[in-house]
């Protein structure tokens, strides 16, 4: 339903533009039809390339093989990323060199009314730019006619120049040196013909803001060129010579690529070779010095006789030790037999020792058959205690042997130890030689091979692209369309107004509409006052007519009576935001609208610091009141004056001035005073100050039930609608109702239910319902 209440209110807003929205329209119209009558119409020109993927070229082995080489590959093909090609044929580059070669930046053509058309192959002459006297060429329309006898007449209006010069010779302007060559056999005498100029950077701007590439499909790479010119053939030779110079830049490109290519592999094989030469006279250095055939056999040869001189040491050593145990066993007279050793490698040593036991065994056998005694035994005795004698010298001799032998094998294992161990530093400086002439050889030969492949790519003539589809032009002007511009131009007319609506909804600060009040706040809206077009402050009572501003107080009469129907007593509240916004007006006609049921109506003036509620009601002069009573001067029965405005009506002034309007409501007495005012009338109608500025109300609030809080209609501001939410929130008013006042019904955007004239017998109505209700 608020939605709804909403949309209500901006069409109904909006409807009261109608006048505005038409007048748009139609001069939006007129404009579209302006601009169609003199906008030059616009040529579709299009066209396809296709740019080859590089697996699928047919080239020869070396060169394909070239060709997936990182370093190479752009010869074959400049960019493998199609959408890089596509910036390519889109760039100021590209563009450029087309506007240079066709001299996009000037035209020649003819005046039809507003428009200029460009006359390409049908011009009898062409123009050419020399001597330019600034950087900067501002735009010039030049107008040529052809006299007799080979002149020409140039005038320019910006430049204030007319000029009569011939044909083929430059024409000076205060820019450039313009020349006209005739192509025609015969020039139109007489007849005009324009030439525009502008700076080569301004056609190049022009040329790309008409010039379109698009991929025609994802999976794809083809691309689709499309040039909107309104010069059909001229727009099929620009788009023509757009593919076409794309080509033979990329031509061009790979040759210089290839060429720069070449020259760096050149330097770099001079300096290899030179580099490879000297690696290759170090390591014959370093062989010779170190008299190295090869290294890994003279290595094992090394190995293998340390460890052969090595063995025999060790045997060495061994024979020395059995030699020192034997000596020492051959010493012990006790020890006759002496054991053989196959360890002992000396021939005399093992005759003699062989001796030795052969006249042990001869002793011993003999022993048997002789005494100790017996010459025989005697003999041979002597003859062991010599040959013992004999095996001693002989150990000792061969002890001396063997230890001659042991030092020198020594000596030898540690020579070829000592080499051994110089083994891995010559090896790791053979190999490093090795590795340095490995490597620039493989180096050299790689520089080689390259070489031989950027000539062959050099050479090649495959393409990176091909048109597929010349440059063809539609066969009738695609822009401007009328229909799409008559449909654009309504909606702007449309749109515009709109939005300057909406903008100033925007930009305004106050409230004016219904949905504004409830976009911001849910605070119950009880009543809506229209306008109060008379001077006069009393808008309702006996006698006078029906008016949309009396009826809205018998409507907020109504739906005070339902608010109220539940409470005991009767006592409201009408307070506002700030001064200005009607409270006071609200107070007495809502009083007066009350009292016209039979009701007996008090209205009480608490806008102690400036009190209007008396002078509205026609009391001029300052009289006793409110302040008065509660100060104890006066009772209430004296102050109270009756019959204001009407007879159940009467007014409770504000009293005396003071100088504490605060302190004087939180007397004590003012809770009495109150209570007395409930007692006697039916409706207690409190006028209090303005809560935003002081904080009067909130200390009355405390002796009402109701809380009408009056808003005015493009008065009151947005923001003060959150003001209004918090006192709400901290429960600083009881009971609160919002009531709209001054509202323009006809622009407002308020619900209004069909207000005004025609309800003469609502009053008797509402009176009959307000006595069965409050009779007492």
């Amino acid at each position: 339903m608020e939605k709804d209440k909403g949309l209500k209110s901006f069409i109904l807003r909006t409807l009261g533009y109608w006048k505005v929205f038409l007048l748009s329209i139609v001069v939006f119209v007129g404009l579209a039809f302006l601009y169609l009558k003199y906008t030059t119409p616009q040529y579709l020109v299009s066209s396809v390339l296709m740019l080859k993927d590089q697996k699928n070229m047919a080239e020869s082995k070396a060169v394909t093989t070239f060709a997936n080489d990182n370093g190479l590959s752009a010869l074959l093909k400049p960019s493998e990323n199609v959408l890089n090609e596509l910036d390519v044929l889109s760039s100021r580059k590209l563009a450029g060199e087309v506007v240079k070669e066709l001299k996009l930046n000037i035209k020649i053509g003819e005046k039809d009314g507003p428009k200029f058309i460009e006359l390409y192959d049908r011009a009898p002459f062409d123009a050419s730019l020399a001597n330019f006297k600034t950087d900067s060429i501002r735009e010039r329309n030049f107008e040529i006619e052809f006299l007799t006898d080979g002149k020409v007449r140039i005038t320019n209006e910006d430049e204030q120049m007319e000029k009569v010069g011939d044909l083929s010779k430059p024409i000076q302007t205060s820019q450039y040196d313009l020349t006209l060559q005739p192509i025609a056999q015969k020039l139109p005498i007489g007849r005009k013909f324009l030439i525009n100029v502008v700076s080569e950077n301004a056609a190049i701007n022009t040329l790309l803001s008409s010039y379109t590439v698009e991929l025609s499909d994802k999976q794809a790479t083809t691309v689709n060129l499309q040039l909107y010119y309104p010069h059909p053939k001229r727009g099929e030779q620009i788009l023509q010579s757009l593919m076409e110079r794309y080509l033979i830049d990329n031509r061009d490109e790979k040759i210089r690529i290839a060429d720069s290519l070449l020259v760096f592999i050149d330097d770099r094989l001079a300096l290899v070779a030179s580099e490879l030469n000297d690696v290759e006279a170090q390591l014959e250095t370093f062989r010779s010095s170190n008299r190295i055939t090869d290294l890994s056999e003279q290595s094992r040869m090394l190995i293998g006789n340390a460890n052969d001189y090595y063995n025999r040491l060790k045997e060495q050593e061994a024979q020395l030790k059995v030699m020192g145990e034997l000596e020492t066993y051959v010493k012990n007279p006790q020890n006759q037999r002496i054991p053989s050793s196959t360890v002992i490698q000396n021939s005399s040593f093992a005759a003699s020792l062989n001796q030795y036991n052969a006249l042990i065994q001869d002793y011993e056998k003999k022993k048997l058959s002789y005494t100790d005694s017996n010459p025989v035994l005697q003999n041979l005795k002597s003859q062991i205690a010599s040959e013992r004698s004999n095996l001693l010298q002989n150990i000792s001799s061969y002890r001396k042997e063997l230890q001659l032998t042991s030092a020198e094998l020594g000596r030898q294992n540690s020579g070829y130890n000592s080499q051994i161990s110089k083994v891995p530093a010559r090896e790791r400086t053979f190999v490093n030689f090795s590795r340095q002439q490995e490597l620039k050889q493989q180096l050299y030969v790689y520089l080689l091979q390259k070489r031989e492949e950027a000539t062959i790519a050099k050479s090649s003539n495959a393409q990176s692209a091909k048109i597929v589809d010349e440059a063809k032009s539609t066969n009738g002007p695609v822009k401007p369309v009328p229909s799409i511009i008559y449909i654009m131009a309504s909606l702007l007319g449309l749109i515009v107004p709109f939005g300057f609506i909406n903008g100033k909804e925007l930009i305004r600060t106050k409230l004016n509409s219904e949905s504004d009040i409830e976009r911001y706040t849910d605070i119950e809206i009880i009543g809506k006052i229209a306008h109060n077009a008379s001077p006069q402050t009393l808008a309702i009572g006996k006698g006078m007519p029906n008016t949309v501003l009396s009826e809205g107080f018998r409507s907020l009469r109504t739906n005070l009576y339902y608010a109220l129907q539940s409470k005991s007593a009767k006592t409201l509240m009408v307070t506002s935001s700030i001064n200005g916004e009607g409270k006071t007006f609200m107070s007495l006609n809502l009083g007066n609208a009350l009292s016209l049921t039979g009701k007996k109506v008090v209205f009480v003036e608490l806008d102690l610091r400036k009190p209007k509620l008396a002078q509205m009601m026609g009391i001029m002069e300052p009289s006793l009141g409110f302040t008065d009573v509660v100060l104890g001067r006066n009772t209430l029965k004296d102050v109270i004056i009756p019959g204001q405005p009407h007879s159940n009506c009467y007014l409770l002034s504000a009293g005396t001035r003071t100088e504490n309007p605060s302190e004087i409501l939180l007397e004590s007495k003012v809770e009495e005073v109150f209570n007395e005012l409930r007692e006697h009338f039916d409706y207690v109608i409190v006028d209090s100050p303005p809560v935003g500025l002081v904080s009067d109300a909130m200390i009355i609030q405390q002796y009402v039930e109701m809380t009408v809080y009056v808003c005015r209609h493009n008065y009151t501001k947005k923001e003060q609608i959150e003001f209004i939410n918090e006192l709400k929130r901290k429960n600083k008013l009881g009971d609160m109702y919002l009531v709209v006042n001054d509202v323009d019904m006809r622009y407002s955007g308020y619900q209004t239910y069909g207000y005004g004239y025609g309800y003469e017998h609502e009053e008797s109505s509402n009176r009959s319902i307000w006595k069965r209700t409050f009779k007492k």
